[in-house]
């Protein structure tokens, strides 16, 4: 069971936790883990999540989850997310692997998948996955192609309804635009933008330990 399960969250008999104010009275999956001082504004974007792994999902120290976020994950699926992140009706699909850092922030209408439909995909291949689907009691659609890992390092800001593809490392610092689709990795402190996606500039790095720790001196002075 979560230690660090927030003072608002209810613990019912299996597990799940109920937040006091949501209207969704599907609670939160037992394999959930919530840092201290987590902030999700209602369980209904746990609708979708099949994660049997232990975490299947991680939400680090003081991260919140906004606008009904929504993990889509599959049994195999783990998402990890650090701390002092701010996930704004980010939309999730994962199958393998999904890690986001430290003081990211992740815009409202954002994807980021680490399984995507290629356009050569065989009807035949998509008939199966609709008649799985179809007997399914949950309906969940199996990923269609090998998913591949999406790592967002700290510090990323990820503009609204930008798309995040499979494979996919966006490095330190780094900013993407708002619309812009990304499949292929982004250096750290690179700025992107587009479709396809074009680097327009570089960011001076202001978040090394040098940087913060003598902001800290000034602070103190």
């Amino acid at each position: 069971m979560n230690e660090n399960i927030p003072t608002s969250v209810s613990t019912a008999g299996d597990g799940r936790r109920h937040l006091e104010y949501d209207w969704y009275a599907g609670g939160i999956p037992a394999n959930v883990f919530l840092g201290r001082d987590v902030y999700i504004d209602t369980a209904y974007g746990f609708a979708p999540f099949f994660s049997k792994q232990q975490p299947g999902l991680v939400l680090g120290d003081a991260t919140g989850a906004y606008d009904r976020t929504s993990f889509v994950v599959g049994p195999a699926g783990r998402v990890t997310v650090g701390a002092y992140t701010v996930l704004n009706g980010t939309y999730f699909v994962c199958h393998e692997r999904i890690t986001v850092g430290d003081h990211c922030l992740i815009a409202w209408g954002s994807v980021i998948t680490d399984t995507w439909l290629a356009p050569d995909t065989s009807i035949d291949a998509r008939r199966a996955v609709l008649r799985h689907a179809a007997k399914d009691r949950w309906r969940r659609l199996a990923a269609i192609a090998r998913p591949r890992s999406v790592t967002l390092e700290d510090n990323v800001w990820v503009g609204f309804d930008s798309v995040i593809l499979p494979g996919v490392t966006l490095g330190r610092g780094s900013v993407v635009g708002c619309k812009t689709v990304i499949s292929d990795d982004v250096p750290p402190y690179a700025v992107v933008v587009g479709d396809p996606a074009r680097l327009v500039r570089y960011l001076d790095p202001d978040d090394t330990e040098a940087v913060r720790s003598e902001s800290l001196r000034a602070y103190a002075r």
